[in-house]
């Protein structure tokens, strides 16, 4: 898409409207990776609108093109996550053991606890069409300057281990890794475990 930066509309917040796009994107991004949590959602439909249900719409950030939804992040500062799990639709729509896993496996993919001075990245993600297209990293610093208003210290997330690729575009933003932590209540191939990864933020 020529000059696809110009077109690119970086907004507050996810539109009701996309709440659906918006989990779709997240699923297709994410979960293919894992074809052992796929599998305990049962279908793409299913997983799509348990997300669907668990986001917190005003905590994010999108990016938007020509009004369609090509990425987003979601933040988590001042005691608001920007994912609201109920473990009870899990197992209502999954079953007991399926459901629990599944629930207990989304939450795994966002674990850090910022302090209040502090604000999260619950997730990155980009449409897959879109990748390599620079929209992360507009997202990204949009995020940095919210957490500038806020006058928060720093921005915090974690990612998985084995996601390589994920912790290079985070060093390049700045990041360093603070820890890792390894899921040992989890089975591994469910969550082999986390990398910690926090940016000092200066205030202007």
């Amino acid at each position: 898409m020529a000059n696809l930066e110009h077109q690119i509309e970086i907004k507050r917040g996810i539109p009701e409207p996309l709440r659906h796009q918006a989990a779709s994107i997240c699923y297709d991004g994410f979960l293919p990776q894992n074809p052992q949590i796929e599998w305990l959602f049962g279908s793409r439909q299913k997983g799509i609108m348990l997300l669907a249900q668990g986001l917190n719409l005003e905590q994010a950030l999108t990016a938007q093109v020509e009004g369609q939804l090509v990425g987003f992040v979601g933040l988590k500062y001042e005691n608001r996550p920007f994912f609201q799990f109920e473990r009870s639709n899990f197992i209502r729509e999954l079953g007991l053991l399926r459901g629990l896993l599944a629930f207990l496996g989304l939450n795994s993919t966002s674990i850090v606890k910022p302090l209040l001075d502090e604000m999260g990245i619950a997730v990155l993600v980009v449409d897959l069409a879109m990748r390599g297209k620079g929209i992360g990293g507009l997202l990204m610093k949009a995020a940095f300057e919210i957490a500038q208003q806020n006058q928060c210290s720093a921005v915090v997330l974690d990612t998985a281990i084995t996601n390589a690729a994920a912790r290079r575009l985070y060093e390049r933003l700045g990041f360093k890794t603070v820890r890792t932590i390894e899921f040992k209540y989890l089975p591994k191939w469910l969550s082999t475990g986390a990398t910690i990864m926090r940016k000092d933020i200066i205030s202007s």
